[in-house]
């Protein structure tokens, strides 16, 4: 047992003590320098023992921890969001004789945490099936081919409008994503937000259907559609939307466009027609697939961030007119950045590999996991 008051060598003074036996200093001088026993330097330098690692020894090997990491994501696969799998069940399967809090560290220190489930569409195997074939026919095609070959990436978005400063402000809570707080604190005012998938928000005003088609790092169309959503309606906007082809694409005779599976227009027989005489041939992405729309995993969300950004400096007492505001909203999406919008019609390669990794499956649309 070391004596009272006794500390081991610190790195520093090992590292010292090596450099002096080095310089050709005996064990028992250093040791003097160093003011320790002198067996402790000849054990150090002489025998050249392997230092003992201090301390407690490890609850869990490397091993084990490996195991449970495997184990829980095959409990959260098998329950398929029926139930929730807690650290206890988790001990209970692995056998393991560590207590909850040992396993808990160890997952943290790999930062495993409980988090919020990722809400998703749930998608059929035929879903993931057709996932699949997408993914193998387009992930081989090249940046350059999504810019020059897909005339128009088209999606339709309902926008609620904000006229007054009160809404203003509750719109910019809704892209706000948290605050730094204690435990237990945040029911008060900058703390909460109105929340998502709730009771519908009635603005005071009737909202906006726009139709918008964009290709080739352009925007090559932004219409309004007045009345109900239909096939007639799906008409109107393929004429409207073949006017702006011609004008971004001259000299074409044929036009390809990506769109989705919506059966009230895109997929009627009105609109079926209207595609046929416009000369355009589809190009489209399974059903329940947002994260391979350009305007669902792209364009909206800039185009909302656009339109809460101008809205900052404006006093709470400025109200705006309907016309007003639609007026804006399409001029936000016109002036979308030229780099921007190449940027995410490029990211359709990416998108399209990693969906042929995931074989079919959900994909990380961003850089990292969340």
């Amino acid at each position: 047992m070391p004596t009272a008051g006794w500390v081991k060598m610190t790195e520093k003074e090992r590292a010292l003590a090596r450099r002096w036996y080095d310089e050709g200093k005996s064990p028992s001088t250093i040791a003097e320098l160093l003011g320790r026993d002198a067996s402790t330097l000849t054990r150090l330098l002489c025998k050249q023992e392997a230092a003992k690692k201090q301390g407690r020894p490890c609850a869990l090997s490397k091993a084990q921890v490996d195991y449970l990491e495997r184990k829980l994501d095959q409990m959260i696969v098998k329950a398929d969001g029926q139930k929730m799998i807690t650290v206890e069940a988790l001990q209970k399967a692995t056998k393991t004789k560590a207590g909850t809090q040992t396993i808990l560290k160890a997952l943290h220190d790999r930062d495993i945490y409980f988090r919020k489930l990722r809400e998703k569409p749930v998608l059929t195997p035929a879903d993931v099936k057709a996932r699949k074939t997408f993914a193998s026919t387009y992930r081989h095609k090249s940046r350059a081919w999504w810019l020059q070959q897909v005339h128009a990436f088209i999606d339709g978005k309902y926008f609620q409008v904000y006229l007054t400063g009160a809404e203003r402000a509750r719109a910019a809570k809704h892209n706000t994503f948290g605050a730094y707080r204690r435990p237990g604190k945040g029911l008060c005012a900058g703390y909460v937000k109105p929340k998502k998938g709730g009771l519908k928000h009635y603005t005071g005003v009737k909202g906006v259907l726009l139709q918008v088609g964009i290709g080739g790092g352009k925007v090559v169309t932004v219409h309004e559609v007045t009345g109900r959503w239909s096939g007639q309606a799906a008409v109107t906007f393929y004429e409207a939307r073949g006017r702006g082809l011609a004008k971004a694409w001259p000299g074409k005779r044929k036009y390809r466009i990506l769109e989705d599976n919506d059966p009230t227009g895109y997929k009627s027989a009105k609109g079926q027609a209207a595609k046929v005489q416009g000369n355009m041939d589809v190009l489209e992405i399974p059903k329940r697939s947002p994260d391979l729309s350009l305007l669902d995993f792209a364009v909206w969300k800039e185009v909302n961030r656009r339109l809460r950004s101008q809205e900052k400096a404006w006093p709470k007492s400025r109200r705006e007119t309907r016309p007003n505001y639609i007026r804006r909203l399409k001029r936000t999406i016109r002036n979308l950045p030229k780099e921007f919008l190449e940027n995410s019609i490029g990211d359709m390669v990416r998108r399209c590999q990693r969906l042929q990794e995931a074989k079919g499956n959900f994909i990380e649309e961003g850089g990292h996991g969340r």
